[in-house]
């Protein structure tokens, strides 16, 4: 698969950030070779650092937030506080290998670098470590290593300019060593795992294992993965993002680089209210075994024997109709039910997907599935064909046909009406993948959830929306969740709630 350098590499760097810090007693120093970065960690200057607590504190309504810093680095000098420290620049790590050795370079900025060192007189690592002046930096190493980096300016700003903290690893650069260590590391961690949560696409489904050289490939082909966590008073939200760049000329970066050129046709059928659920995908098929991987992925996380048995048959239509359409392009919307307090009332759920030929599908499903579970051609509207699937006693499911695209929507059992789906594309959308879920409109349908889920929401008024964006960069990817204020809010009454609820349940018992 084209793509394979970014399936596990995700969960590998985690294990990579472990290892790089205990290999560091064990590796020899090679002389007269360069020292080459391998990973940098950085974060807002300090005066920001106090700023973006007191923000986050107000939204959450814990203002004692904003004093955290403070407190943080009064314990960490034995009461000395920062003297010297420059407030105003970024503070950062950066780990560098000298042919099989490597080091860890603690960068303080500094107004004065004599009276910050004193500040660090008197605490326990003191004797661990080296501290000493280098222009407007305070530079932390391994007791009796020297360092070999005195301005790390730059790298600390290429992280801080997009996240507030963040830390940025260049796999491609590992020395054989460490890379061995970290695969046989991460062997034993993640190979005996059968089924355990991978990354393909982006999501979280079951691979098989652990492959050494597959995970040895994909270092080799990332140039840079940068990862962290962002605080934007200026728009009131907060961002986890990754970033993934793949070296020049290699099959990853072909694939990423081509992979966002589809203009997005598929939209979603008018809803009363908005949608609690918007997602949106269009991506050029440049590699074929994609949809053999993402139909195997489907098929596992399928446990009803009847269900998967109908995907299978559908997915042996529909997988040739959307690779001969050349993209995989999809739209899905979940909206609340109508009639909460009807009985069994089930939300709208609509799924749309870009196909080579309408016309040609229709007659391929009508050969495919029974009639006494479909019937086919109850309604026809603007080039539409709709075929009504009894899903009883939950209502039914439509598949309405057109000439590029087919959708299957829930709807009521005696819902009647039938339209063509208009042809716009949502609104604002950028490929590879866009995801939106409004809280307000998801909690409106969960009105019927269990008693002890519907004390914890009962007086909450959720609002806010968080977003999910894949966007392709210079050879590259890069993903991003977005939450505004109102839905740190929320998250943070949510948490609270759950937390008495749960309080209150231990008590009982």
């Amino acid at each position: 698969m084209r793509f394979t350098s970014e399936i596990r590499l995700r969960r590998l760097m985690s294990w990579l950030l472990v290892l790089v810090g205990t290999s560091l007693p064990i590796m020899t120093r090679a002389e007269d070779e360069t020292p080459t970065i391998i990973a940098v960690a950085a974060c807002d200057s300090f005066a920001e650092i106090r700023e973006q607590c007191a923000w986050v504190g107000g939204l959450v309504g814990f203002p004692m937030l904003a004093g955290l810093p403070d407190t943080y680095a009064m314990l960490a000098t034995g009461g000395k506080g920062l003297k010297g420290l420059d407030a105003e620049r970024p503070i950062g790590i950066v780990v560098t290998v000298d042919g099989e050795a490597s080091s860890i370079h603690g960068f303080l900025p500094t107004t004065d670098p004599d009276a910050l060192i004193e500040t660090f007189s008197g605490v326990p690592f003191r004797s661990m470590v080296d501290m000493a002046g280098a222009g407007d930096w305070v530079v932390v190493t391994a007791k009796g290593k020297p360092p070999s980096i005195n301005d790390p300016q730059d790298m600390l700003r290429s992280i801080t300019s997009h996240l507030s903290v963040g830390v940025k690893l260049f796999p491609s650069r590992l020395p054989d060593t460490l890379k061995e260590s970290f695969l046989n590391t991460a062997e034993q961690g993640l190979g005996s795992q059968e089924g355990s949560p991978g990354q393909q696409f982006g999501l979280a489904l079951p691979i098989s294992g652990f492959d050494k050289d597959i995970a040895s490939e994909s270092l080799a082909q990332t140039e840079a993965l940068l990862f962290g966590l962002a605080i934007d008073k200026k728009t009131d939200r907060i961002f986890l993002e990754s970033r993934t760049i793949f070296a020049e000329g290699g099959t990853a970066g072909t694939f990423w680089a081509t992979a966002g050129g589809v203009e997005p046709s598929l939209g979603l059928p008018p809803q009363e209210g908005q949608y609690a659920l918007q997602v949106q995908i269009a991506q050029n098929l440049n590699d074929a075994t994609q949809l053999e991987a993402m139909e195997k992925a489907l098929l596992s996380q399928i446990k009803q024997d009847q269900l998967r048995a109908v995907v299978q048959k559908l997915s042996a239509v529909i997988l040739p109709q959307i690779s001969e359409y050349r993209a995989f392009e999809l739209v899905a919307g979940v909206a609340p039910p109508k009639n909460q307090n009807e009985g069994q009332a089930v939300p709208t759920v609509v799924l749309g997907m870009g196909i080579a030929d309408g016309s040609a599908m229709a007659e391929q499903l009508k050969g495919l599935l029974d009639e006494t579970d479909v019937e086919f051609d109850v309604a026809e509207d603007d080039g539409f064909s709709f075929h009504d699937i009894e899903m009883m006693p939950l209502g039914k499911v439509t598949l309405a046909i057109g000439d590029k695209c087919i959708y299957a929507m829930t709807r009521a059992a005696d819902d009647s009406e039938y339209k063509a789906i208009t042809g716009h594309a949502i609104d604002d959308f950028r490929p590879i993948a866009a995801a939106n879920v409004r809280l307000e409109s998801l909690f409106d349908g969960i009105a019927g959830l269990p008693p002890e889920m519907a004390m914890i929401v009962e007086n909450l008024e959720p609002q806010g929306e968080v977003n999910l964006l894949v966007r392709p960069i210079t050879r590259g990817l890069a993903i991003r969740v977005t939450a505004d204020g109102e839905a740190v809010q929320t998250g943070a009454a949510l948490t609270a709630l759950g937390v008495v609820n749960l309080n209150s349940l231990l008590k009982l018992n």
